[in-house]
């Protein structure tokens, strides 16, 4: 998991997205970008790589969870420091 990659812009979805439209956006970018349908393209393998990681972490509740907290900069420990 990459914090510093966007996972919600790379499937074009909100933070907010349910299930349901991460799911479906996967699908319609996976379509679109599978190296199947563009042989021999580096750039639709590249994608399709960034679609799947992505898809891999959003579509996971404990990871998506992990994931945005990273993100955030917030745990569940708290700030003991503030400063």
């Amino acid at each position: 998991m990459d914090t510093n990659k966007d996972y919600y812009a790379v499937l074009g979805v909100l933070p907010t997205a349910e299930d349901a439209v991460i799911r479906a956006a996967y699908r319609a970018l996976a379509q679109r970008y599978h190296p199947d349908r563009k042989p021999g393209s580096d750039t639709a393998k590249v994608k399709m790589q960034e679609l799947n990681e992505a898809y891999a972490v959003l579509s996971d509740p404990e990871a998506r969870k992990e994931y945005d907290q990273l993100r955030s900069g917030s745990s569940d420990y708290g700030s003991f420091y503030e400063g």
